[in-house]
């Protein structure tokens, strides 16, 4: 299994939203983690990478978090999402 550690900087409720078939869902709850990334030269950049979670109250704004993830490749980008513990 995959974890993605970073320091927590938001933990909000997405929007409701009503897709094409007409039903309406309410929106999940999301967690921000600003993360370090190697570059090939050696230099650490800081992204931020937004993950659906179960439990938001797990997470603490200013802490650090280490939140399962699962992980696929968009072109050339790597991106994650919130899995299950």
């Amino acid at each position: 299994m995959l974890k993605l550690e970073g320091i927590v900087i938001n933990v909000y409720k997405a929007p409701d939203f009503q897709p094409k078939d007409g039903e309406k869902k309410e929106g999940g709850h999301k967690v921000q983690l600003m993360t370090e990334v190697r570059m090939k030269n050696g230099e650490v950049k800081n992204e931020l990478v937004t993950l659906g979670v179960r439990n938001p109250h797990e997470y603490t704004v200013g802490a650090e978090a280490s939140i399962p993830v699962g992980v696929f490749a968009k072109g050339n980008v790597v991106q994650f999402y919130g899995i299950e513990s």
